[in-house]
């Protein structure tokens, strides 16, 4: 998509050339309401119709049922997100992907954004047999020195070639925050690295290859998440850096990308406090004043990002229903401020899960345009953020995905999903990106006992012996998981091992992520993150008393490589910790062939670190 044509058919979409061409005569809505729809974009994750509460509805959507169409129509709503739980075979996918455009053509209304979150690594929403997951961003960071933007440009156009045979045509990827706090608990490996440039190449690279491949792109979190010791989905973070800092750090990958030839489709504000760039102090549910997060600030949004940077593309909020937003703002407060602010389009600003829930979005859609008509809501900035979405509609041809039949989209996508091409490149990248902190490699040879790992569950053990017994065939291995704390690897065992591999994801990872092999109704109760580490120390100290070789494997930041430094013989990153659970009981991961790979010297540790660690004493 090129910048100038971008440019110029948002020009005609100001001048109302776009508008009508979507709207049938029959269904026309007031001008006003229809501006206000298509700007919402909502999450149909669940639904219940039977009496269930909002906040206990668990039912996923999966067709669409009739109330949410009505909704859809009757409110004109712009876009939908997917998540997960919408999610599970090939066909249902593009069915309901379908369905949903299909509804809106014959009310005579825009194609919608189907959007999806599928960055790779840690955050993908579609179940490996739908889609290739790949590693993620910090491990492309770690290919840099080696392979420059190859794999960011790979990984890019292949996660866009698969969403589009699913039927998405927004992905809110990639993440272009600079994680330079080792305490970061959301972006991490998220992130390519800490340094800004290295961020900015392989950022725009991705944003490229997606939108080459008629994806539109929506780069996060602006102005910045990499530098925060809270997650927003939890709380409501700050960050304080000076201008300068700012600048340099936060803003820079944004800068060069939304100026570059092509800029992404979409910007997504963060849930986040900036003194520095907006100071200004807005009242709370309760009343209490808290400085504006940059979702809701007219300085950051259109000061800077619009006017300062010059970006003439869509800026969406994060989801409203975020803790940093939600706990401290009523749904009504948010939509008017960040509207004001001049968002563009409001992610999930509510919940519809009951008809209960469709009825109050009617009445906040209703006293959105009260506000609008009362002067609350500005009417000339509302008119010009629908034409910039009917014209990033039109640019992009979301209509033409109706111009294929419903069977030979089904039919195709099954016949080519997951894409072979990007299983490769998913094998590729885990082994490029693996890097060798300290420490020799190979291994010695093994004795009897072989190789001992412990592994922070039963899905992912399963997933490294099944590597082994491919990769390392004439070596012996055990594992053990850490869901629940077992026992010290007995001495017996220790004395005859050739290795003990120890692992560990940290940050603490999600009960989602577990894999489904744990018992999940105990997962309350499962270890917590500093216990653990007392028993990786305890097991690793023995292990190394006993005379046997110890490594220690960062399966997500490598930050917790340090902690370990002294106990370690050898210390690897991998950036990724993905597993797949089969139907019949057996697990895999790219990451973990890459490791026994590495381990056994048939590969090389081929990756550099894109973050800073603390120094050592080693």
């Amino acid at each position: 998509m090129h910048y100038r044509m971008f440019s110029r058919a948002w020009r005609w979409a100001l001048a109302g050339l776009l508008l009508p061409a979507f709207v049938s005569v029959a269904d026309t809505p007031s001008p006003l309401m229809r501006q206000l729809g298509q700007k919402v974009m909502l999450d149909l994750r669940y639904f219940c119709a039977d009496g269930t509460t909002s906040k206990r509805c668990r039912t996923p959507v999966r067709t669409l049922p009739p109330a949410l169409a009505d909704m859809l129509v009757s409110q004109q709503v712009g876009g939908v997100i997917l998540f997960a739980e919408n999610l599970t075979d090939l066909e249902q996918v593009v069915t309901l992907n379908y369905q949903l455009q299909t509804l809106m053509r014959k009310h005579g209304l825009p194609p919608l954004f189907i959007a999806v979150d599928q960055e790779g690594g840690r955050v993908a929403r579609l179940n490996d047999h739908l889609a290739t997951r790949f590693v993620g961003n910090m491990a492309i960071g770690a290919t840099f020195p080696r392979h420059g933007t190859a794999f960011a440009s790979q990984v890019g156009k292949g996660i866009a070639r698969e969403l589009k045979l699913l039927g998405f045509n927004v992905n809110f990827a990639p993440s272009v925050d600079v994680n330079n706090n080792p305490d970061n608990p959301v972006i991490n490996v998220r992130s390519y690295g800490e340094d800004p440039r290295l961020v900015t190449t392989l950022g725009q690279a991705t944003v490229t290859a997606m939108q080459q491949e008629g994806v539109l792109s929506a780069i996060k979190h602006f102005p910045g998440h990499g530098d925060t010791h809270t997650d927003s989905h939890v709380g409501l973070p700050r960050v304080t850096h000076n201008r300068a800092t700012i600048d340099k750090l936060d803003l820079f990958p944004f800068t060069r990308i939304i100026t570059s030839d092509t800029p992404p489709a979409m910007v997504m504000s963060a849930h986040i406090q900036y003194p520095q760039l907006d100071s200004t102090e807005l009242p709370t549910r309760d009343g209490t004043p808290a400085v504006v997060p940059a979702t809701l600030s007219k300085k950051i949004l259109s000061g800077l990002l619009r006017g300062e940077l010059g970006y003439e593309g869509l800026i969406v909020t994060d989801a409203l229903d975020m803790a940093g937003i939600a706990h401290f703002f009523t749904p009504r407060q948010a939509l008017i401020h960040t509207f004001n602010a001049g968002a563009d389009i409001a992610l999930m600003p509510v919940p519809v899960r009951t008809p209960q829930d469709i009825a109050a979005f009617r009445q906040l859609m209703a006293s959105l345009a009260d506000a609008a008509t009362e002067g609350e809501l500005d009417r000339r900035q509302l008119a010009m953020s629908a034409a910039r979405i009917a014209n990033t509609k039109a640019v992009f041809g979301l209509g033409q995905y109706l111009e294929t039949p419903l069977a030979s989209r089904v039919s195709q996508a099954t016949a080519k999903l997951p894409l072979a091409t990007n299983k490769q490149v998913e094998q590729a990248l885990a082994r490029a990106a693996i890097t060798r902190i300290h420490g020799k490699l190979p291994l010695p040879e093994a004795p009897s006992g072989g190789w001992h790992f412990v592994m922070p569950d039963k899905a992912r053990c399963l997933a490294m012996l099944s590597a082994m017994a491919r990769e390392v065939a004439g070596t012996p291995a055990s594992c053990q998981s850490l869901a629940t704390l077992p026992a010290l690897p007995p001495s017996g065992l220790l004395r005859g091992l050739g290795a003990l591999i120890v692992t560990d994801i940290t940050p603490q990872y999600s009960v989602a992520e577990m894999g489904g092999l744990d018992n999940l109704s105990s997962v309350s109760a499962r270890s917590d993150k500093a216990a653990q580490h007392v028993w990786l120390e305890r097991a690793m100290s023995a292990a190394r008393q006993a005379g046997v070789p110890v490594v220690m494997v960062a399966l997500r930041a490598p930050y917790v490589l340090t902690q370990f430094d002294r106990l370690a013989d050898v210390s690897l990153a991998t950036y990724g910790y993905n597993v797949t659970v089969h139907a019949d009981g057996s697990a895999s991961g790219a990451v973990y062939d890459a490791l026994a790979e590495v381990l056994s010297g048939q590969e090389p540790a081929q990756g550099s670190l894109p973050v800073s660690l603390p120094k050592t004493s080693r």
